[in-house]
């Protein structure tokens, strides 16, 4: 077994915060036909009130005049506002929340990562298998490491060894489509592998290793022979012989709240492709997206129209529709939320405060929003993103999914959704 399940003890926070990434030059043209049908809006929720304080914000010229939104009532379910809230768009970041949900169905908030090493004496080889662990360190940390793996090999085996690193548990192409080819050396994220260490970051730069896996068993190799252990080659291979080595990773639930609340793209990929293993025994670009949308169907979140191509949203071809984003932030949120989806929630990053809100929400016109608004960011060239929940000054949680695809200024398109969800945090629009 690559992968165990163990009781969750504490949910600690891991990660440094990932830096705002870059994207490709060009973004697909306004969005998708509509092919949701909204549920009806409720009188109660005095839509033409909140229109009239929310559809100035959204026609801010930066927004370019292509945007999608809806604002749920997470006690009752109704659309309270909306703006094609079913025309199909490009997530950006967003994509992370179906993913969160993705690989918490798969393995729960307490599943565990195992990462192992077997030994096969008649050939004195060693192999380090790769299980779907973004978090391995080198040194010895709090959850799984490189170190600790060696620590115990070293007192088993002495002498000279051969090595291999086992990948079999991904296939594939390394990088999404949509993708540009200079990801890894731009620190965008790195080529997608189960076996990572140190998060594929380069001499502690930004930069991604451009061969996660043999960088991780050139880095396992080292740690052998500060203890007494010589290697010899090292060659990837399938695994032979019995484990005498494991190392475990911290819980699946603080991977994915760093994942949201650092916004961070390597891990999302890992553990898209480590949810499409668990559905379909081979983690890839297409099972994962195949388990995303398969999670979506099974909470009956309305994704017709959906298309995802990876984890972390950054190909512009990964696109649902505002009512399909709201609806998951709603789902988690509420009072019927599956015991499962948890650490969604606490992952959103708060205006203000953590993460990659933590620098927004700071304006004379915002800041009173802030500490109030949980939302997940997204951006790329041309598309920015924001979805998450805030409390109305009628008391109400709200779920809200902003989605603009042909912004003209990065800075201004985050400022104008921002003041948008600020503007919902002030609104008694109950009616």
């Amino acid at each position: 077994m690559r992968r165990t399940w163990l009781p969750l003890v504490a949910v600690l926070t891991i990660g440094a915060a990932i830096p705002a990434y870059a994207a490709p030059q060009s973004a697909p043209v306004g969005p998708a036909e509509a092919v949701l049908a909204l549920p009806d809006q409720s009188p109660e929720g005095a839509p033409d009130a909140l229109a009239g304080v929310l559809d100035p914000l959204l026609d801010d010229p930066s927004l370019g005049g292509s945007v999608g939104a809806i604002v749920l009532d997470v006690a009752t379910g109704a659309v309270i506002y909306q703006r094609e809230a079913a025309m199909p768009r490009s997530l950006a970041s967003n994509q992370k929340v179906f993913t969160s949900l993705a690989i918490l169905d798969a393995l729960g908030p307490e599943g565990r990562i195992e990462t192992t090493v077997a030994w096969d004496s008649p050939t004195s080889t060693l192999t380090l298998v790769g299980a779907g662990d973004p978090t391995l360190a080198s040194v010895s940390a709090s959850g799984s490491s490189l170190a600790d793996l060696a620590d115990q090999v070293a007192g088993q085996v002495t002498g000279e060894v051969s090595l291999r690193y086992d990948t079999s548990l991904f296939d594939g192409p390394a990088l999404a489509p949509g993708w540009a080819p200079d990801y890894p050396a731009l620190g965008i994220a790195a080529p997608v592998s189960p076996l990572v260490v140190d998060r594929s970051r380069i001499g502690g730069d930004e930069a991604r290793q451009p061969d996660p896996a043999r960088a991780a068993a050139d880095a396992f190799a080292s740690l052998l022979a500060d203890r007494g252990v010589t290697v010899g080659d090292i060659a990837e291979g399938a695994s032979t012989g019995q484990v005498i080595a494991t190392t475990t990773s911290e819980p699946l639930a603080t991977m994915v709240e760093t994942m949201l609340t650092e916004s961070d793209n390597d891990m999302s990929e890992i553990l898209g492709h480590l949810a499409g293993a668990e559905q379909s025994g081979v983690g890839s670009f297409d099972s994962g997206a195949a388990a995303t949308l398969a999670t979506l169907q099974s909470l009956g979140i309305p994704s017709s129209g959906s298309e995802f191509v990876d984890g972390s949203g950054l190909s512009y071809e990964d696109v649902a529709s505002p009512l399909t984003l709201a609806s998951a932030v709603s789902l988690t949120s509420g009072a019927a939320a599956p015991a499962w989806t948890w650490p969604v929630v606490l992952g959103l990053p708060v205006a203000g405060l953590t993460g990659t809100l933590a620098d927004r929400f700071v304006d004379p016109d915002t800041r009173p929003a802030a500490g109030f608004v949980r939302a997940k960011t997204g951006t790329l060239i041309g598309v920015s993103t924001l979805a998450g929940t805030v409390v109305d000054a009628d008391g109400r949680l709200l779920a809200f999914a902003f989605m603009s695809d042909a912004t003209t200024d990065v800075d201004s398109s985050r400022a104008a959704l921002d003041r948008a969800a600020a503007a919902l945090a002030a609104c008694g629009c109950r009616g």
